[in-house]
């Protein structure tokens, strides 16, 4: 007595509907490469959600991806501002400059 039906290619969980599914959103995907008009979901996909990155999570990923912070350095600096020895117009656009060009990759 079996009472699970039939799982293979003719049931549309086997390999090939799956197969065809990446075929079809293979096609859909080259076919928006290809055109600046936004091309039809595939049937299969329809009603789904999508994520559309911003270009403020763009700098956010930029930012994690800098290097740690060195302590030892930070103290340092943090030292130099106490007792009045390192603020300087030629420091500040320094630092100025190093951030712009971390972020700016």
């Amino acid at each position: 007595m079996n009472d699970i039906g039939q799982v293979g290619p003719t049931s549309g969980f086997g390999a090939a509907s799956a197969a065809s599914r990446i075929t079809e959103a293979s096609a859909a995907y080259r076919a928006s490469a290809q055109s600046e008009i936004a091309p039809s979901a595939p049937r299969w996909a329809e009603g789904r959600d999508r994520v559309e990155l911003s270009e403020h999570a763009r700098h956010l990923d930029a930012i994690r991806a800098m290097p740690d912070v060195r302590m030892a350095k930070v103290e340092a600096i943090k030292q130099a501002i106490a007792s009045g020895t390192y603020e300087s117009p030629e420091k500040l656009q320094s630092a100025i400059d190093g951030l712009l060009r971390d972020l700016n990759g």
